[in-house]
């Protein structure tokens, strides 16, 4: 109700600054939200690659035994 009543007693061009920054606040969490995504996605990656070495790795030792007898 207060923000009613605060929103009549501002001027048009206070209402346009207010706004463009809700709009650079909501254009900055988004971008935000994209990094974060991009870092979780490059993490998942390099856990999977390593996982994924450490199991060749195991299988090319394991391979090397066989060859040894």
């Amino acid at each position: 109700m207060m923000l009613k009543q605060n929103m009549n007693s501002l001027s048009e061009v206070q209402l346009e600054i207010m706004n463009a920054l809700m709009g650079y606040q909501d254009a900055k969490n988004q971008t935000n939200k994209k990094q974060a995504t991009k870092r979780l996605f490059t993490a998942r990656r390099a856990i999977e690659e390593r996982r994924e070495m450490n199991g060749l790795a195991k299988e090319i030792d394991r391979e090397a035994w066989y060859d040894s007898l």
